[in-house]
């Protein structure tokens, strides 16, 4: 199962590919990093954001896209610029797309025996917590199966 982690910050979506084949993880080395959105207002840059990020899914054969949950209200909101970008994600053809909170991330990083490092997996620092999602969904596959 190949799984994207996103982390929606302003107008940009910071994403972590990872895998889980046989019990082991594995972090392929990705073309892009991160997508921007540039123009919040007009239809057509969401909709190169939307191709962009889609075609980069089918290249890598991403079975899964979660994205980190945001705040609604309050001091850590997220920026209303975010939620117009998770609706385009949301909306990729032949992709399932689930919005994790941060107390479903905790309880599968939890379940993990080792939290893998962001140096030694070779991504960059701020893509931490696009990573963390990515694999804590992981888990919590993996312990429902174990349970099956």
């Amino acid at each position: 199962m190949r799984v994207c982690g996103v982390e929606l910050t302003g107008n940009e979506a910071i994403i972590s590919i990872i895998q889980l084949k046989n019990g082991l993880y594995d972090v392929p080395k990705v073309r892009a990093a991160k997508f921007s959105l540039p123009d919040a207002i007009n239809t057509d840059p969401l909709k190169k954001f939307q191709f962009e990020f889609s075609q980069l899914m089918k290249d890598y054969q991403v079975d899964t896209v979660v994205i980190k949950q945001r705040d609604l209200k309050g001091k850590y909101a997220g920026n209303p610029l975010s939620f117009k970008i998770e609706g385009a994600l949301q909306l990729v053809a032949d992709l399932k797309v689930h919005v994790l909170s941060s107390h479903y991330i905790k309880e599968g990083l939890s379940m993990a025996q080792v939290k893998p490092d962001i140096r030694e997996v070779g991504l960059k620092q701020f893509q931490t917590q696009a990573m963390l999602t990515a694999f804590a969904y992981l888990e919590q596959q993996a312990a429902l199966s174990r349970q099956n």
